[in-house]
This record gives structure tokens, C-alpha cells and sequence, in this order.
């Protein structure tokens, strides 16, 4: 019972913390915020997770590591490196949608997705190193089969990882009103015209 009850209590501090940080942002997030969104004491939240940055990492850890499996299950079975890459952006854009804080804490960051960024937390750091040495490693892959035109792959890894963040970004500026369809396909087409041979 013990149990259920202090996993229920986690569930509801991240949920809610992921709304106030998508809100707020890191630096104007307090715990008491987080406490009058999860309906929970204050006490109870501290007891659940013991700090903002705890709390921060877990969100990152629970979706990120999310994020990151469904783009690497998205590329599997495709036929090209080019295919996988698209793939790889569909899932990505799609998981992004389907969670619209946690994009927002990305976006409230005001990190340069593609630079190397100081990251809050740890986790946050070895996510974004998993996500650019896959890409990195895909792209190897498509200038190996001919997919790809011939360049540096980490140089184009950095600037799909860019190009996501200003797509997004304008995405959400409008209000996320461009039906997800059509924002991938432009999505879509940049990656291909940048990158195919």
C-alpha cells in the first residue's frame, strides 16, 4: 500500500512538475508550484523527490529516454539511411506533439539544440550526446551507401538537430494551430533536400 501510495505521489509530481516547467521554466519553477499543481503538501513532494533538479532529471530521464526509442524503433526496417532518416523525424515530431510541455521545457531553455548546450542536469547531457552520436552514426551510414551526400557527418548531425529546434520552435510560436501533417512534411523535405544525393 506504502508503495502504491509513493508511486502515485511520483506520478503526480512529474505530471504536474512537466506542466509548471513548461510554464515557467526551470529558474522560475519552486517546489511550492509544483506542490499547488500535483494538489499535493509541499512536505509530500519533498518526501516524493527530494529537489527541483531531482525532479527536472526524472522528467528528462522518463521522456527523453522515451523520445529516444521511438526514434530509433522508427528507423528500423527502413530500405535507405535516407528513409531512416525521415523516419527518425516523423517519431520525433510526433512524440514532441504528443507531449507539448516537455518540447516547451526544451524550448524555455533557449539552448542551442545543435552547440554543445549547458544542460540543467546530467541526464538532459547524456540524451542529447545518445541522440547526436546516433545521427552522427546514421549519417556515416547514408554517405557509406550513397543515400547521402558526401560531407561530415557530425556537421550534418548538428544541422538536422538545428533545423528540428527552428521548426519547432516557429511551431509553437504559432500556437501549434499547422496541423502535424503538414509541419512534417516540410520538416521532411528540408531533411531530404539538405541531405540526399
Amino acid at each position: 500500500m506504502k508503495s502504491a501510495r509513493r508511486d502515485l505521489h511520483r506520478a503526480l509530481v512529474l505530471e504536474a512538475a512537466e506542466r509548471v516547467f513548461a510554464r515557467e521554466g526551470y529558474d522560475g519553477t519552486r517546489m511550492q508550484d509544483v506542490a499547488n499543481e500535483a494538489g499535493l503538501a509541499l512536505a509530500t513532494v519533498y518526501g516524493t523527490i527530494p529537489s527541483k533538479e531531482e525532479i527536472f532529471s526524472a522528467i528528462h530521464e522518463r521522456r527523453g529516454r522515451a523520445l529516444l526509442a521511438k526514434a530509433a524503433e522508427a528507423a528500423n526496417g527502413a530500405t535507405s539511411t535516407m528513409e531512416a532518416l525521415v523516419r527518425g523525424v516523423d517519431a520525433y515530431v510526433a512524440f514532441l506533439a504528443e507531449h507539448p510541455d516537455y518540447l516547451r521545457i526544451h524550448l524555455k531553455e533557449s539552448q542551442p539544440w545543435a552547440l554543445d548546450p549547458r544542460f540543467t542536469c546530467a541526464e538532459q547531457r547524456r540524451q542529447w550526446r545518445e541522440g547526436l552520436e546516433l545521427t552522427v552514426m546514421v549519417f556515416r551510414a547514408g554517405i557509406h551507401d550513397g543515400s547521402v551526400r558526401e560531407g561530415d557527418p557530425e556537421l550534418f548531425a548538428r544541422l538536422m538537430i538545428a533545423s528540428h529546434q527552428v521548426f519547432l520552435a516557429h511551431w509553437v510560436e504559432g500556437g501549434m494551430k499547422e496541423p502535424q501533417p503538414a509541419l512534417l512534411a516540410r520538416m521532411r523535405e528540408f531533411v531530404t533536400r539538405s541531405f540526399a544525393r
